[in-house]
């Protein structure tokens, strides 16, 4: 009896085993996948290269719901395909009209249950109808006689999540690690002429387990697919090490280039050559005509096998060095050639930087010098291909980087696609190179994922992908082994595959910091960041993240790095994140929940300095001014001092000018530093920093000049102006009311993202009625009145007060705006740094500031006279008209064709209803926009304003 039920046991095994779908099974990443490697050919000349043919364009389509109703025999070479639709490949399917794209930041979209992918959800979830969605992909390829003599080798640079393949009927393979290429030798399945080639890919699978990351989940063939047409003997994979000597005097090249016979004679006499020319900064070369050697035959090869040749060239002269402020590159060619014939079998065209990244105790170093890194994080995103980002994007995002004096570029949460990384190779900047691993879902940190030997082999094949492929890009200074993911032996193993492909670079990890060689704590206040690196002594300290930067936010950066700079064992910060994430959809920008998808996190996808169209927004300045290399001080004798935070450019390599500006009573100095010469990311004089000094300040009016004195009575009326209580409700002038509703007492503001999460309005809810204020009208005439605000509380248990001042209503046509204060970009007390003091006009469109989750927005503060005026007059109609605000001290000052109210509960700014008048709030402060992060941490206490202290305040309004 016994034997019988071991054998019903073994059996159930069997089939149950049998049953499992490779896409559910983590100890099957790939089925005849070819092994990773580097980037044979620069991105930017793939289109010089013979071998490749590109597959990208149009491919027919079929998308099913779940696997059991997709076309399971669509690979074959009889089945009608004629009539599927179109899919433009590279691309994901979500945004061609094919199924729902999803938002969640830290869950799954389907059950978790690993390793599967389809267990039953709740069944308001989009997977519940959808469950694990299959699009099956169809092209044609024609192939010569040839083109058969030789390898052919398809490259897919991007599936998510999981993909068959099958040429010409036959099955070829399967893979998954939806961020890395898979190659596959579909040689012997090809044939003369028209050829099918049919993918089968998935939504979702047991690797998507360790793609939790805080984006879309969008899927399909998002990049590039190319065949290759290969030499049967050819170079399967290098790597280049360009390192100098101790003193930097010297430095030696170390190739390995690993060449391959798949043929079936022997190869003899072949010739690997290494031609090395003098160096490039951004494209000119000091010696066009130059070239280093280094060769190395191979005498014999046989058929099916493998061999790695090392070739070694020594500079006796001192490198030029790479750095992203000096990106030196050394381009060079690896050729391999017949002896007999000189016959040019392969040849690539690629480039290597000489530099050194080492950790001396707790200091982070790049060529001996202790560098900061000014970072931000990025998703690979584009607002209408989704996960699939062109290369023009590339070039702005890298060349907005550079404008911004960002240095630092972490590819959260994956590796993107290759052209980015030849960018910063050649523009100058640091990458942090991200494995693309995070398994947020089981909490961060977690032992689930780390210690589930099952999902091993995945962790580390996710390591080994990422450093194969990008080896050689100078621009990678740091290997991540990805984000909020797990602990234990499964991050252990990544670590160690890590240091086994490279001993050059360290290796860093958020979630277990005994694997990362940096220490990392993210979302710190500056004054917990500055405590928390000074208890660590083992090792460089960074914020991977921080200054969330959702909606109206980055308060306080500039206190971040008064900390960073001033502790040698702070390597750096990365902002979260560049651009926000909103998909663009009949001219509007959505998020999560927009496209009916559940679960999903709302607005979170939206924390960029950008907009998904690349255009900036106002903290995208701040960040600028903030991370400007060179600091600029008046000493007491007037002198200006320049404090230089580069590492590897002098001052006097850029043009500093100095610019005096008198605006009425007040005179500025202007002093900014220019580019000498144009670069690929500026142009000659672009402005890398700049700093504003006051050297006469304005002369503020007071009550004494005004001339006629009329008391503040519960009521009073003059033939102007009409006053009730606090509130001015009606000013006539030229017979003309120049109110829309009154100008009274107001305390309450909008929330922002950063506020809403720290449940601001709920705390600070007790002004939405103002308290304890007085307001005192002083007519100068019928044209003018002085306003004076005095709040003095009469209990001392209040919170903050969202703003302290005064609101009003003007006629709809009052759009035209000129003002002397900070601008011309939105600006608020934590976050002004980057706006100067000028004379600025502008419409009232271009004042407000248009988030793409409606909140608080378009204040600028330290207005000295503020000027809206009506639109101009038509033929019959009224004159212009203007307001003017003249302030008694510095004002913060915000214009809308809307009001408050009207940003209560609404999703994007199509919602908000403009045009039936013009809000106008005139504030002495106004509560700081925050940015430690968007999930309860508050703004600085500096930039709040306390409702248990007295405030006063006072202007002048007057009508022409």
């Amino acid at each position: 009896m016994k034997r019988v039920l071991v054998v019903l046991v073994a059996l159930l095994a069997l089939q149950t085993q049998a049953q499992t779908h490779d896409w559910e099974n983590p100890a099957v990443l790939g089925i005849n996948k070819l092994p990773y490697h580097a980037t044979l050919q620069l991105p930017s000349k793939q289109k010089e290269c013979k071998e490749i043919t590109s597959l990208d364009g149009q491919w027919l389509f079929h998308w099913s719901r779940k696997p059991e109703e997709r076309p399971a025999d669509f690979y074959k070479e009889d089945y009608d395909v004629s009539q599927w639709g179109k899919i433009t490949v590279p691309g994901n399917w979500q945004l061609q009209g094919y199924g729902t794209p999803i938002y969640v930041n830290m869950n799954y979209p389907f059950a978790k249950d690993r390793p599967s992918v389809t267990s039953e959800p709740p069944k308001d979830w989009t997977a519940y109808e959808n469950r694990n969605p299959v699009g099956s992909y169809v092209t044609f390829v024609d192939v010569t006689k040839d083109m058969l003599s030789k390898k052919l080798i398809l490259h897919f640079g991007g599936v998510h999540s999981a993909m068959y393949l099958w040429v010409n009927g036959q099955k070829v393979g399967y893979s998954q690690n939806s961020m890395s290429p898979a190659e596959f030798d579909v040689t012997k399945y090809m044939r003369a002429g028209k050829n099918k080639i049919a993918v089968e890919v998935y939504r979702w699978s047991d690797g998507s387990y360790l793609e939790c990351q805080d984006m879309w989940r969008l899927s399909g063939i998002f990049r590039s697919v190319q065949l290759w047409v290969r030499p049967l003997v050819h170079i399967a994979d290098y790597k280049i090490e360009a390192i100098p000597n101790a003193d930097y005097s010297q430095f030696t090249v170390n190739a390995k280039i690993t060449v391959c016979n798949t043929g079936k004679k022997t190869a003899k006499d072949l010739l690997v050559q290494l031609q090395m020319a003098c160096p490039e900064l951004y494209g000119v070369n000091v010696d066009p005509n130059h070239r280093n050697i280094a060769n190395h035959c191979i005498s014999k090869l046989h058929a099916g096998d493998t061999t790695v040749v090392e070739l070694t060239y020594h500079y006796d002269t001192p490198p030029r060095l790479w750095t992203a402020e000096k990106p030196w590159l050394y381009p060079f060619t690896l050729q391999l050639l017949d002896m007999k014939d000189s016959k040019n079998n392969e040849k690539f065209a690629y480039h290597f930087g000489v530099k050194k990244v080492e950790i001396v105790g707790e200091v982070f170093k790049i060529n001996g010098k202790n560098v900061k890194l000014r970072g931000v994080n990025r998703h690979d995103h584009h607002p209408k291909t989704g996960r699939y980002v062109d290369n023009a994007t590339y070039e702005t995002d890298i060349r907005l980087m550079k404008q911004a004096n960002v240095n630092f570029l972490r590819t959260s949460h994956y590796p993107d696609r290759e052209y980015l990384y030849e960018l910063c190779d050649k523009w100058g900047i640091y990458v942090m190179d991200e494995a693309n691993h995070e398994t947020h879902g089981y909490g961060y940190a977690n032992k689930v994922m780390g210690e589930d030997l099952s999902f091993q082999k995945a962790h580390v094949d996710r390591a080994e992908s990422l450093v194969k492929r990008d080896f050689n890009h100078p621009c990678v200074i740091l290997w991540s082994l990805g984000n909020e993911g797990a602990q234990g032996p499964n991050i252990e193993a990544m670590y160690h595959k890590v240091k086994q492909l490279d001993t050059t670079r360290p290796a860093f990890y958020d979630s277990d910091r005994r694997y990362s060689d940096i220490w990392d704590d993210s979302y710190l206040y500056p004054d917990e960041l500055k405590k928390n690196a000074q208890t660590v002594n083992d090792k460089p300290f960074m914020m991977r993240e921080y200054a969330h930067a959702m909606g109206n936010s980055c308060g306080n950066l500039q206190e971040y790095w008064d900390v960073i700079y001033s502790d040698s064992s702070i390597c750096g910060a990365a902002i979260w994140d560049w651009v926000d994430q909103g998909i663009e959809k009949d001219g509007t920008y959505l998020y999560g929940g927009d496209f009916g998808d559940k679960p999903n996190d709302g607005q979170f996808c939206l924390n960029g300095l950008l907009a998904p169209d690349r255009t900036p927004h106002p903290h995208y300045y701040e960040v600028q001014k903030v991370y400007q290399p060179l600091q600029f001080l008046r000493e007491p004798d007037g002198t200006i001092r320049i404090v230089n935070r580069d590492s590897f450019t002098t001052v006097d390599e850029y043009d500093i000018t100095y610019d005096t500006l008198r605006y009425d009573s007040e005179v500025v100095l202007n002093v900014s530093a220019h580019q000498k010469e144009d670069k690929p990311w500026a142009k000659k004089g672009f402005t890398i920093a700049r700093e504003q000094f006051v050297l006469q300040t304005w002369n503020w009016k007071n009550k004494a000049e005004v001339a006629t004195h009329l008391h503040h009575k519960e009521k009073q009326e003059t033939k102007s102006f009409t006053i009730s209580g606090n509130a001015l409700t009606s000013w006539i002038v030229d017979g003309h009311e120049v109110l829309q509703a009154p100008l009274e007492p107001y305390f309450w503001k909008p929330e922002n993202d950063n506020q809403s999460a720290a449940g601001f309005a709920r705390r600070t809810a007790i002004w939405k009625e103002v308290k304890d204020v007085k307001v005192n009208y002083t007519i100068i005439n019928e044209h003018s009145i002085l306003v004076e605000v005095d709040y003095q509380p009469a209990a001392q248990d209040r919170p903050v007060m969202p703003k302290f001042g005064m609101r009003m209503r003007l006629p709809a046509n009052y759009t035209a705006i000129t003002y002397y204060g900070r601008g011309p970009w939105e600006n608020y007390p934590d976050r002004k740094r980057s706006a100067f003091l000028g004379k600025y006009q502008m419409p009232l469109s271009a004042y407000e500031t248009d988030y793409l989750h409606p909140q608080d927005n378009g204040n600028r503060c330290d207005i000295r006279w503020f000027e809206i005026s009506s639109a101009p007059a038509a033929v019959g109609s009224p004159a212009a008209r203007t307001l003017r605000i003249e302030g008694c001290q510095p004002l913060c000052i915000r214009a809308w064709d809307y009001g408050e109210e009207d940003l209560e509960g609404v999703h994007h700014p199509s919602d908000i209803q403009h045009g039936r008048f013009v809000n106008l709030n005139i504030d002495a402060n106004i509560h700081g926009v925050g940015g430690t992060d968007t999930w309860g941490k508050r703004t600085l206490p500096q930039y709040t304003i306390d409702g248990n202290q007295p405030h006063h305040y006072s202007f002048i309004l007057s009508f022409q």
